[in-house]
Protein backbone atom coordinates (compact mmCIF):
# COMPACT_ATOMS: atom_id res chain seq x y z
CA UNK A 1 0.00 0.00 0.00
CA UNK A 2 1.21 3.33 -1.02
CA UNK A 3 1.86 5.97 1.95
CA UNK A 4 -0.06 8.99 2.12
CA UNK A 5 3.27 11.81 1.66
CA UNK A 6 2.54 15.38 2.73
CA UNK A 7 6.24 16.48 1.30
CA UNK A 8 8.07 15.73 -2.23
CA UNK A 9 11.95 16.18 -2.05
CA UNK A 10 12.83 17.76 -5.36
CA UNK A 11 16.08 19.93 -6.72
CA UNK A 12 16.38 20.42 -3.21
CA UNK A 13 12.68 21.68 -2.44
CA UNK A 14 9.90 20.19 -0.81
CA UNK A 15 6.52 20.01 -2.98
CA UNK A 16 3.27 19.64 -0.81
CA UNK A 17 2.01 17.23 -3.34
CA UNK A 18 2.60 14.64 -5.43
CA UNK A 19 0.56 17.01 -8.05
CA UNK A 20 3.13 19.64 -7.99
CA UNK A 21 5.77 16.71 -8.52
CA UNK A 22 4.15 16.14 -11.84
CA UNK A 23 3.84 19.68 -12.60
CA UNK A 24 7.53 20.61 -11.64
CA UNK A 25 8.71 17.84 -13.84
CA UNK A 26 6.87 18.79 -17.04
CA UNK A 27 7.91 22.20 -16.93
CA UNK A 28 11.49 20.90 -16.55
CA UNK A 29 10.58 18.66 -19.54
CA UNK A 30 9.28 21.56 -21.36
CA UNK A 31 12.37 23.89 -20.95
CA UNK A 32 10.74 26.24 -18.32
CA UNK A 33 13.05 27.22 -15.64
CA UNK A 34 11.07 27.81 -12.64
CA UNK A 35 11.71 28.80 -8.78
CA UNK A 36 9.20 27.69 -5.88
CA UNK A 37 7.33 29.52 -3.45
CA UNK A 38 10.00 32.53 -3.71
CA UNK A 39 6.94 35.25 -2.99
CA UNK A 40 4.70 35.64 -0.30
CA UNK A 41 2.39 38.35 -1.03
CA UNK A 42 -0.05 40.42 0.70
CA UNK A 43 -3.40 40.60 -0.25
CA UNK A 44 -6.70 42.38 1.57
CA UNK A 45 -6.79 40.78 5.14
CA UNK A 46 -3.41 37.69 4.29
CA UNK A 47 -0.87 36.28 2.42
CA UNK A 48 -0.63 34.09 -0.40
CA UNK A 49 2.22 32.01 -1.80
CA UNK A 50 2.14 30.96 -5.45
CA UNK A 51 3.56 27.92 -5.81
CA UNK A 52 5.91 28.78 -8.92
CA UNK A 53 7.50 31.80 -10.54
CA UNK A 54 8.81 31.69 -14.19
CA UNK A 55 11.66 34.77 -14.36
CA UNK A 56 12.39 34.01 -18.01
CA UNK A 57 8.44 34.52 -18.64
CA UNK A 58 7.53 36.67 -15.99
CA UNK A 59 4.42 34.43 -14.74
CA UNK A 60 3.20 32.92 -11.32
CA UNK A 61 2.13 29.13 -11.67
CA UNK A 62 -0.47 28.05 -8.71
CA UNK A 63 -1.59 24.27 -8.82
CA UNK A 64 -4.54 23.06 -7.53
CA UNK A 65 -5.98 19.45 -7.63
CA UNK A 66 -9.54 20.63 -8.74
CA UNK A 67 -10.75 23.56 -10.26
CA UNK A 68 -10.46 26.82 -8.08
CA UNK A 69 -12.97 28.10 -6.02
CA UNK A 70 -13.98 31.49 -6.51
CA UNK A 71 -12.06 32.57 -3.10
CA UNK A 72 -8.95 31.18 -4.50
CA UNK A 73 -10.13 33.17 -8.51
CA UNK A 74 -10.76 36.38 -6.08
CA UNK A 75 -7.27 35.77 -4.40
CA UNK A 76 -4.88 35.94 -8.36
CA UNK A 77 -6.73 38.79 -8.98
CA UNK A 78 -5.49 40.80 -5.80
CA UNK A 79 -2.03 39.24 -6.72
CA UNK A 80 -2.63 40.19 -10.02
CA UNK A 81 -3.67 43.83 -9.29
CA UNK A 82 -0.80 44.37 -6.23
CA UNK A 83 1.86 43.07 -7.90
CA UNK A 84 1.75 43.75 -12.14
CA UNK A 85 2.07 39.92 -12.16
CA UNK A 86 0.27 37.25 -14.15
CA UNK A 87 -1.02 34.16 -12.32
CA UNK A 88 -2.14 30.70 -14.17
CA UNK A 89 -3.34 27.93 -12.58
CA UNK A 90 -2.35 24.70 -13.04
CA UNK A 91 -5.31 22.19 -12.64
CA UNK A 92 -5.34 18.51 -11.98
CA UNK A 93 -2.66 15.98 -11.47
CA UNK A 94 -0.94 15.23 -15.39
CA UNK A 95 -0.87 12.06 -16.65
CA UNK A 96 -0.41 10.95 -20.80
CA UNK A 97 -0.70 8.14 -22.93
CA UNK A 98 0.24 7.86 -25.93
CA UNK A 99 -2.05 10.27 -28.12
CA UNK A 100 -0.28 12.87 -25.02
CA UNK A 101 -0.97 15.07 -21.80
CA UNK A 102 -4.46 14.65 -20.43
CA UNK A 103 -6.27 14.98 -17.03
CA UNK A 104 -4.69 18.37 -16.54
CA UNK A 105 -5.80 22.31 -17.55
CA UNK A 106 -5.08 25.56 -17.53
CA UNK A 107 -6.71 28.44 -16.05
CA UNK A 108 -6.00 32.17 -17.34
CA UNK A 109 -7.44 35.35 -17.22
CA UNK A 110 -8.46 37.06 -20.54
CA UNK A 111 -9.80 40.04 -21.73
CA UNK A 112 -13.55 38.42 -21.01
CA UNK A 113 -12.38 36.79 -17.98
CA UNK A 114 -11.11 33.48 -16.71
CA UNK A 115 -11.08 30.90 -19.16
CA UNK A 116 -9.60 27.56 -20.04
CA UNK A 117 -9.03 28.48 -24.16
CA UNK A 118 -5.52 26.70 -23.86
CA UNK A 119 -4.83 23.51 -22.43
CA UNK A 120 -1.52 21.46 -22.32
CA UNK A 121 -2.19 19.38 -24.74
CA UNK A 122 -2.77 22.09 -26.95
CA UNK A 123 0.56 23.34 -26.12
CA UNK A 124 2.00 19.72 -26.54
CA UNK A 125 0.87 19.57 -29.75
CA UNK A 126 2.67 23.06 -30.91
CA UNK A 127 5.87 21.86 -29.56
CA UNK A 128 5.52 18.78 -31.42
CA UNK A 129 5.12 20.66 -34.90
CA UNK A 130 7.52 24.02 -34.07
CA UNK A 131 10.02 22.06 -31.67
CA UNK A 132 10.07 18.88 -32.52
CA UNK A 133 8.55 15.35 -31.92
CA UNK A 134 11.13 14.33 -29.29
CA UNK A 135 10.56 17.20 -27.14
CA UNK A 136 7.05 16.63 -26.64
CA UNK A 137 7.66 12.80 -25.91
CA UNK A 138 9.57 14.20 -22.83
CA UNK A 139 6.95 16.23 -22.10
CA UNK A 140 4.91 13.01 -22.11
CA UNK A 141 7.43 10.83 -20.12
CA UNK A 142 8.21 12.79 -17.41
CA UNK A 143 4.70 12.74 -16.11
CA UNK A 144 4.01 9.06 -16.03
CA UNK A 145 3.99 7.45 -12.98
CA UNK A 146 6.97 5.46 -11.74
CA UNK A 147 6.52 3.57 -8.47
CA UNK A 148 10.02 4.88 -7.67
CA UNK A 149 8.24 7.90 -6.79
CA UNK A 150 6.69 6.10 -3.87
CA UNK A 151 9.98 5.04 -2.45
CA UNK A 152 12.24 7.26 0.03
CA UNK A 153 15.15 7.59 2.35
CA UNK A 154 14.83 7.41 5.86
CA UNK A 155 16.30 11.10 6.23
CA UNK A 156 13.31 11.86 4.35
CA UNK A 157 10.46 10.40 6.19
CA UNK A 158 12.33 11.44 9.68
CA UNK A 159 12.02 15.15 8.50
CA UNK A 160 8.30 14.99 7.15
CA UNK A 161 7.62 13.06 10.63
CA UNK A 162 9.22 16.29 12.53
CA UNK A 163 7.53 18.94 10.43
CA UNK A 164 4.20 17.66 10.21
CA UNK A 165 4.25 17.49 13.93
CA UNK A 166 5.75 21.31 14.68
CA UNK A 167 3.43 24.18 14.61
CA UNK A 168 2.41 25.37 11.19
CA UNK A 169 4.25 28.58 11.95
CA UNK A 170 7.57 26.76 13.08
CA UNK A 171 6.65 24.33 9.67
CA UNK A 172 6.22 27.53 7.37
CA UNK A 173 9.41 29.28 8.48
CA UNK A 174 11.55 26.18 7.74
CA UNK A 175 9.91 25.45 4.56
CA UNK A 176 10.54 29.18 3.61
CA UNK A 177 13.94 29.04 4.83
CA UNK A 178 14.76 25.84 2.79
CA UNK A 179 13.24 27.19 -0.44
CA UNK A 180 15.32 30.33 -0.29
CA UNK A 181 18.34 28.76 -0.24
CA UNK A 182 17.08 26.27 -2.78
CA UNK A 183 15.82 29.23 -4.79
CA UNK A 184 18.88 31.31 -4.29
CA UNK A 185 21.07 28.48 -5.55
CA UNK A 186 19.24 27.75 -8.78
CA UNK A 187 19.47 31.62 -9.86
CA UNK A 188 23.03 30.97 -10.10
CA UNK A 189 22.63 28.25 -12.74
CA UNK A 190 19.78 30.10 -14.55
CA UNK A 191 20.20 29.66 -17.96
CA UNK A 192 19.03 31.91 -21.29
CA UNK A 193 15.46 31.86 -22.19
CA UNK A 194 14.63 28.68 -24.16
CA UNK A 195 12.73 28.63 -27.38
CA UNK A 196 9.81 27.28 -25.38
CA UNK A 197 10.42 30.19 -22.57
CA UNK A 198 10.91 33.13 -25.06
CA UNK A 199 7.43 31.84 -27.03
CA UNK A 200 4.99 31.63 -24.48
CA UNK A 201 6.45 34.82 -23.06
CA UNK A 202 5.90 35.99 -26.25
CA UNK A 203 2.42 34.92 -26.61
CA UNK A 204 1.62 36.60 -22.72
CA UNK A 205 2.95 39.74 -23.82
CA UNK A 206 0.15 40.30 -26.56
CA UNK A 207 -2.62 39.49 -23.88
CA UNK A 208 -4.74 42.08 -22.42
CA UNK A 209 -3.10 41.95 -18.84
CA UNK A 210 0.06 43.17 -19.93
CA UNK A 211 -0.92 45.54 -22.58
CA UNK A 212 -2.60 47.48 -19.98
CA UNK A 213 0.52 47.17 -17.64
CA UNK A 214 2.61 48.72 -20.16
CA UNK A 215 -0.18 51.39 -20.58
CA UNK A 216 -0.73 52.09 -17.48
CA UNK A 217 2.81 52.58 -16.34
Amino acid sequence: MRERRTIYHHNGYRLRSYTELMWARLLEASGIFYLYEPDLVRVDEGYYLPDFWLPNVGIYLEVKGKEPTPEEIQKADAVMARTGKEVMFLIGLPESDLGGLFNCGLLMRGANGWHHNISPIDLQCLVRDHVSPEAAARMSLSVQKDDMDFVRPIGEIMEEMFLVRADRSDMERVLRETHAEANAQRLTLMPEPTIWEMALKAFLDRQIFRTSQRGAA
